[in-house]
């Protein structure tokens, strides 16, 4: 080989590797991140890094788009229509790891504690439920789905209370304290605000405060979580939606009061019932506690909400 052809494959071979260093630096590509949420108050996240600017303060450009159920939000990542939620159950989340691993990053999940109930259970103040026990030969709403009356079923079990006797009836949130009043139920287990609603009124007492939180605490029920085929191709977007996010996530524990003006005017809640509603608390992904997920998410497995074992490590984003 001659040295005019050796210096001139030299001279490829710098501009490849010229080229490949400055690949990487090249600006990542704009992109519209798809956020989908619950109109609920676990949305609150979203409601203030909106409401405070924070999406703009980071340049991101964003669409937000309201849906139904959590299955529906992680079908939405699933079939490419959305880009992340800020929060749904963990269930749908985590049976589609079972299913298709790989498709969803988690970078949030709740932290219900006992000092922050946001599931309850309410009776009438006439009526004679004073203690779990006299749940028994009872009528109980629940949350929709299956999640909810198998949670509530495994925990009055390992009370020492007999099931078989209670009669569990799923509703919609905004039929619960129409039943209670009604007599269609004798006790609600309610998230908010709908305990917060109750309380706020004549009529109601709480018979007990958070099971989740005596099941595990912090419990890790709802879920943040981003698409992975987004995350891959938009890191910097990636980064920047869920430091929003989380600023907000820290704001709402700061400036409680500003965020209660802010779910009053997004959910459009009577005052007196917004100042007592619990807020759905969230973690951010560094401080995400591995093992109470993965003992989460054995739980679920065990009660058979799951079909089989998840990994959660494998589901965390971790950037």
């Amino acid at each position: 080989m001659n040295r005019t052809l050796l210096s001139f494959m030299s001279i490829i071979i710098v501009i490849f590797l010229m080229g490949m260093a400055s690949n990487k630096n090249v600006p990542e590509k704009p992109a519209t991140v798809r956020i989908g949420y619950l109109n609920i108050v676990a949305s609150l996240p979203l409601f203030v890094a909106e409401e405070k600017g924070f999406f703009k303060e980071e340049g991101i450009d964003y669409k937000t788009s309201p849906v139904a159920t959590s299955n529906q939000l992680v079908d939405a990542i699933v079939a490419d229509n959305l880009d992340c939620f800020i929060e749904s159950s963990a269930i749908p989340v985590l049976a589609v790891e079972l299913q298709s691993p790989g498709k969803l990053k988690v970078f949030s999940v709740s932290e219900i504690t006992s000092k922050a109930p946001f599931d309850s259970l309410l009776v009438k103040e006439t009526s004679t439920i004073k203690t779990l026990s006299d749940l028994k030969g009872k009528k109980i709403g629940v949350f929709p789905g299956s999640t909810a009356t198998n949670l509530l079923k495994k925990y009055l079990k390992d009370k020492g209370i007999d099931i078989s006797t209670i009669t569990f009836i799923p509703m919609p949130p905004q039929n619960h304290l129409t039943a209670l009043v009604e007599g269609s139920v004798d006790a609600l287990h309610a998230y908010e605000p709908t305990t917060a609603i109750a309380l706020s009124k004549d009529g109601f007492k709480q018979l007990y405060g958070s099971i989740y939180a005596d099941m595990i605490s912090p419990n890790p029920q709802g879920v943040a979580a981003i698409s992975t085929a987004f995350s891959q191709k938009y890191p910097l977007t990636t980064a920047k939606v869920i430091r929003a996010l989380e600023r907000a996530m820290i704001f709402m524990k700061e400036h409680d009061e500003e965020t209660r003006q802010i779910l009053m005017k997004r959910l459009n809640l009577p005052e007196n019932a917004t100042k007592r509603t619990v807020f759905l608390y969230m973690l951010p992904h560094k401080e995400i506690n591995l093992s109470i997920f993965q003992q989460y998410a054995d739980m679920l497995t065990d009660i058979g909400e799951l079909s089989g074992h998840v990994n959660v490590k494998e589901l965390l984003y971790n950037k």
